[in-house]
């Protein structure tokens, strides 16, 4: 997964990373017109509208004896396997709840002014945040960050 990850950020496959990156962008600059409800069920829209009739005209193949094999053309998808093992759900769940004590540790570290100078570092980030919050909302600096991550 996470060589993936790194072939996507460094535009290692550039059709594929053009394809990630285009929806991406068009994806959360939707989100700035419409809701999070409404995007995904318009993108789940779309997806029916190539899947259904593609299924139907199998069917009709497969009806009119063209296609004697009669394979249904998401075959492979509705055979893959999604689920998680017990010992991969365990590790999953360690690695969030790992993740997120660490989380609450160092946040209480710095609000409580365990370190003085990470603390002082801490309010200017939050200070300088506040600037950012009022010039932009959370999904500019989402598409941003997923701009610079891709483009640098």
């Amino acid at each position: 997964m996470a060589n993936k990850l790194v072939d996507l950020v460094y535009w290692r496959k550039m059709r594929k990373t053009g394809v990630v990156f285009t929806g991406l962008v068009i994806g959360l600059a939707s989100l700035f017109q419409l809701s999070a409800i409404t995007v995904l069920s318009h993108v789940c829209l779309g997806v029916m509208c190539v899947t259904f009739p593609l299924r139907l005209y199998y069917k009709l193949l497969e009806l009119l004896r063209w296609n004697p094999g009669g394979e249904h053309p998401f075959q492979s998808y509705l055979d893959y396997d999604s689920s998680l093992t017990d010992k991969e759900t365990v590790m999953l769940v360690e690695e969030v709840v790992l993740l997120v004590a660490f989380a609450v540790t160092e946040i209480k570290r710095l609000l409580f002014i365990d370190s003085i100078i990470d603390s002082i570092k801490f309010v200017v980030l939050l200070y300088l945040l506040t600037y950012v919050g009022i010039l932009t909302n959370g999904l500019t600096l989402v598409i941003t960050g997923v701009s610079v991550c891709l483009i640098a």
